[in-house]
């Protein structure tokens, strides 16, 4: 019914079940809970043209199973069509309880890491230093410039990212990944990120491919033009931007259009894509998004498809940590303080020891959105002593 009219309410979708199924005995009530839990009782914004264009829109991932990967810690929730989704405690939980870890569905390391990676210095997925000598480090069988730490990290890398990216491979590539390494773009090699998904996910299934879109267009997502014209800088700065984006768009479109020439070793693509994504997939508006969206949702680099849904709070109850030595690649939650079933998991997506103001220009910037938590709105601004020490911060 929700697909048919995704602008039907709740009463409306009760009124054609009970239209449909009249021996069935349904109540409003229940028809909400379960449209909350599938993410679909809020018509979404984009189909409504009622929210400003720069707010981002996110909704839950229907091929993720929360419940599974968190042991039945945590579930997700619907809270409106501006916050979008979040994370809600399944029971009463203990202060330092590890709620879930995952590793990055998209990933991309700061810069200086990746100039290491180039070199040979750093692993190709993860990041994490080279120790050259180690028995366990293994190269790109193709390219031999790339190095990984293990074996399992080539081969996670080769399905996400490297077989289209790999220079010996996909030369015309080349030329975009400088380009944005020349402008320290890490946005840019984001959205590369994505594209590559999709297009690995194509030479694989369609179902695959079906997976791989429904993933990303889950997370929230907001045009990167949008997103910079609220910045103050935009009418000296936005020529300046736009014509990066469009000799970037241009250099992407060279790199992984199909059908890519083969270079005696292996074909990149083998597969068009599907005829209703050849012309959106590589619009410049796509584009955008796909910058905008690895922009606003990346923690440290990396898209995660169970991070995604955290929201924030100037004082928050949980922690993000990195469990594996020496690299980001990889996040888990941990509780900051003891919480109560149905409360909603939030982290902070700033330094909480910043003033308000602060704060709220930060998060108006980044994350286009403006705080209205009990600390940002009431009279006393102090982070308490036990959520300070829970995110081991020192005074300022």
């Amino acid at each position: 019914i929700k697909e048919k009219d995704p602008n039907l309410g709740i009463k409306k979708v009760l009124a054609e079940i009970q239209a449909r199924e009249p021996t069935w005995l349904v109540s409003e009530k229940r028809v909400k809970k379960m449209m909350g839990e599938a993410g679909i009782s809020v018509a979404r914004p984009e189909l409504e043209g009622e929210i400003d264009p720069s707010i981002p829109v996110s909704h839950i991932d229907k091929e993720v199973d929360v419940s599974a990967l968190t042991n039945g810690l945590v579930k997700a929730r619907m809270i409106n069509k501006v916050i979008g989704k979040g994370l809600f405690a399944a029971q009463d939980l203990p202060k330092g309880k590890v709620i879930f870890t995952e590793f990055p569905f998209i990933y991309f390391p700061p810069m200086k890491r990746y100039n290491m990676v180039v070199k040979g210095d750093a692993c190709g997925l993860c990041a994490r230093t080279i120790k050259h000598g180690n028995l366990l480090i293994c190269g790109c069988p193709t390219c031999g410039k790339i190095k990984y730490c293990t074996k399992a990290c080539r081969q996670t890398a080769w399905d996400s990212s490297h077989r289209f990216e790999c220079g010996a491979l996909n030369p015309a590539l080349k030329e975009y990944i400088n380009y944005c390494v020349e402008e320290n773009w890490n946005a840019g090699m984001g959205a590369l990120r994505c594209y590559e998904r999709i297009l690995i996910a194509n030479e694989t299934s369609p179902q695959e491919l079906a997976s791989v879109l429904k993933h990303l267009d889950a997370f929230a997502t907001v045009s990167q033009e949008e997103r910079q014209k609220k910045e103050t800088s935009w009418d000296m700065m936005g020529d300046q931007s736009r014509t990066i984006w469009e000799k970037a768009h241009k250099l992407l479109i060279k790199g992984c259009t199909y059908p890519l020439k083969e270079t005696g070793k292996a074909p990149v693509l083998t597969k068009p894509l599907p005829d209703h994504l050849k012309d959106s997939l590589f619009s410049m508006d796509t584009y955008l998004k796909f910058v905008g969206r690895y922009n606003i949702n990346n923690q440290d680099g990396g898209l995660y498809l169970l991070h995604s849904s955290l929201n924030h709070a100037c004082v928050p109850n949980a922690i993000i940590d990195h469990p594996g030595a020496g690299t980001n690649y990889g996040v888990s939650v941990r509780l900051a303080r003891d919480i109560k079933r149905d409360e909603q998991l939030q982290i902070t997506y700033c330094d909480p020891r910043w003033k308000r103001e602060t704060r709220q220009q930060y998060l108006l910037t980044e994350y286009l959105f403006t705080c209205k938590c009990k600390r940002c709105t009431g009279s006393d601004d102090s982070l308490n002593e036990e959520i300070s020490q829970a995110l081991g911060l020192a005074p300022q």
